[in-house]
């Protein structure tokens, strides 16, 4: 989640609210604006969006790179 640059000096509370919304925090980076998190029901996104001091969610991808070995790099 990135915190609205307004809410950055009570980032603690935005978590707050993301763990009572169903976020299960991960981490606070107060420097970056950024908590981390994973919600368990992907129906909670547009409700932790629209918590105030929430800028942005974003959905977390996975990469994954075939081994070094593999013909296709």
């Amino acid at each position: 989640m990135l915190v609205a640059g307004e809410h950055l000096a009570s980032i603690d509370d935005v978590a707050a609210a993301l763990e009572d919304a169903g976020l299960r925090v991960g981490a606070v980076m107060a420097t970056i604006g950024v908590i981390t998190g994973v919600a368990d029901d992907p129906g909670q996104l547009a409700a932790l969006q629209a918590l105030d001091g929430v800028a942005s969610v974003e959905v977390g991808r996975e990469v994954r790179l075939p081994p070094p070995d593999s013909p296709i790099q």
